[in-house]
C-alpha cells in the first residue's frame, strides 16, 4: 500500500516528484546495512522516477520493473538533475530502460564489487543484467550524459555525489534558512 505521505513533500512548488528524479534509499534491512557498511555510505539503493507515482527500479529480489513509490518518506532522499533534458533525450532514456524491463539482478557485479573492496580484485559485470545504479547511469550515457566518471567505483552513494545532481532535500533546507532571515 502506498501512503499519501510518501508521495508528497513540502519542497519546490507542489512537492510532487518529477520525471527523472532519483530516489536514494537509506535502507534498514540487513542487506541494506551490509551495502551501506561495505560502501561506507548512507545509501543502499537508487531508483528513478518515471512519473509522479512510479519508479523504475530493480533490486536483489526483483527484476527491472515499474513500481509505485512505497518507501517510508524518512528513508530516502530525492536528487534532481541540474541539466534539462530535451524531449528526444527523455524519450531515449525511457526507451533504454523499458528495453531492460524484467531483466534480473547482476549478482556477478555485486560479488565482484564485494571482492574488490576486500581484496582489490577487478570488478566485472554481466552483459545481460544490471543493478540499480548501473541501469540508471547507462540509461543516461545512452543519450550522452555521463552522471559519473568511468574511473569512479559506482555505488548509489557515488552516484548521489554526481556533479549533475542536486539533493532536493538539501535545497529545501537552504530555502527555509533564507526565508527565516
Amino acid at each position: 500500500m502506498v501512503h499519501r505521505s510518501t508521495l508528497h513533500r513540502d519542497w519546490e512548488g507542489d512537492g510532487m516528484l518529477e520525471q527523472f528524479d532519483f530516489i536514494f534509499y537509506k535502507g534498514e534491512t540487513p542487506i541494506a546495512r551490509i551495502i551501506q557498511r561495505l560502501t561506507n555510505s548512507q545509501y543502499s539503493h537508487v531508483a528513478m522516477v518515471i512519473d509522479p507515482l512510479h519508479l523504475i527500479q530493480l533490486d536483489w529480489k526483483t527484476p527491472v520493473s515499474i513500481q509505485h513509490l512505497a518507501y517510508p518518506i524518512s528513508q530516502y532522499d530525492v536528487y534532481r538533475l541540474k541539466v534539462a533534458l530535451t524531449e528526444k533525450e527523455k524519450a531515449k532514456v525511457i526507451f533504454f530502460i523499458r528495453e531492460w524491463i524484467s531483466t534480473g539482478y547482476d549478482w556477478k557485479l555485486i560479488i565482484s564489487r564485494f571482492f574488490n573492496i576486500l581484496l582489490a580484485t577487478p570488478i566485472v559485470s554481466s552483459a545481460d543484467r544490471y543493478n540499480c545504479d548501473e541501469l540508471i547511469v547507462d540509461a543516461f550515457r545512452h543519450v550522452g550524459i555521463n552522471l559519473i566518471e568511468y574511473d569512479i567505483q559506482l555505488t548509489p552513494d557515488a552516484l548521489s555525489k554526481s556533479k549533475l545532481l542536486y539533493n532536493v532535500n538539501e535545497n529545501e533546507k537552504r530555502l527555509l534558512v533564507r526565508k527565516k532571515k
